[in-house]
Order: C-alpha cells, then sequence, then structure tokens
C-alpha cells in the first residue's frame, strides 16, 4: 500500500466514524425531551461535519436530556388495541 491509498483508506474510515456518530446522536435525539423543540439540532448534525468539542457538547446535552422510561408514551388497553387492529388487519 503505498501513501496515497493509505490516506484514501484513512479518508474513508473517518467518513464512516462521522456516519455513525450522526446515525448514534440522532438516535438519542428521538429519545429526547428536546425531539421536539431541538433547536436545529437534527439539520446540524444532518448537514454540518460537527468538530470534536461540537461532538462532546452534542452529546453531553442529549444525554442530560434523555427521557426516563416513565416519561415515553404509553398506551392504554384500548389505544392498544385500535392500533393492533390497524396493524394486523388491514
Amino acid at each position: 500500500m503505498n501513501l496515497e491509498e493509505f490516506f484514501d483508506l484513512v479518508e474513508i474510515e473517518n467518513h464512516a466514524h462521522t456516519e455513525s456518530l450522526k446515525t448514534y446522536a440522532l438516535q438519542l435525539l428521538e429519545t429526547s425531551t428536546m425531539r421536539d423543540d431541538d433547536d436545529g439540532l437534527k439539520e446540524e448534525l444532518i448537514r454540518t461535519k460537527p468538530t470534536p468539542e461540537r461532538w462532546r457538547e452534542i452529546f453531553e446535552r442529549l444525554k442530560i436530556n434523555q427521557l426516563r422510561a416513565i416519561d415515553l408514551p404509553n398506551f392504554n388497553q384500548t389505544d392498544w388495541a385500535a392500533e393492533y387492529k390497524n396493524t394486523f388487519n388491514s
């Protein structure tokens, strides 16, 4: 492997790592209290390449704002039955 191939490989790995971070951050955003009002964070994750310092800020903010299991939507029996009927009887 020559030096140019090595740097191409590093660039590909860096891109894959960045995309992996973005995917994980977007998943955390979906289970966050910020999911309905994210102050443009979703767009920032999709459109930009954050610096290491910005990644730290993003993940700290997402970690602090994670929903507890008790905060997640809870279906009552009627809602569950209706959803089941709509899903499997379509």
